[in-house]
């Protein structure tokens, strides 16, 4: 995306583009210092990650798991002001053959431009703890 963020679509579209280049220091600039993100299902990353420096760790870790094959695609962005909803399509495969292919829903809360708190909620709890196990 190029100029500047005008809304709160756009600053949760933003991020994902970060996510997709690699731009860690983008993606931190959305994050608001006490930003959570909860990853509402069983398995490896359930619960809640407080912090941008835990956020980027699961970041990260979902990445090498995925031998750089993770692809977070938003195909929607729902909603304005403080609450954006976003319909994803995420895909991955492991190194052991494990293929991911799921639709999922990001809802981003937001304050003053930041993220400030997301909730991922996914479509098929047992295929993706079966992906990350």
């Amino acid at each position: 995306m190029t100029g500047t963020i005008t809304s709160s679509a756009d600053t949760v579209r933003s991020g994902y583009e970060a996510f997709a280049r690699g731009d860690m220091a983008a993606l931190a600039g959305l994050f608001a210092p006490e930003a959570v993100w909860t990853h509402r299902n069983g398995g490896r990353f359930a619960g809640p990650k407080g912090g941008f420096e835990a956020i980027a760790a699961f970041f990260g870790e979902s990445v090498e798991l995925s031998a750089g094959t993770l692809r977070v695609e938003p195909t929607a962005f729902l909603g304005e002001g403080e609450h954006v909803a976003v319909l994803v399509h995420m895909t991955g495969t492991r190194p052991d053959g494990r293929t991911l292919d799921d639709r999922q829903v990001h809802v981003f809360h937001l304050r003053d431009g930041k993220t400030v708190a997301v909730d991922q909620y996914v479509g098929d709890p047992a295929a993706v703890e079966a992906f990350w196990a």
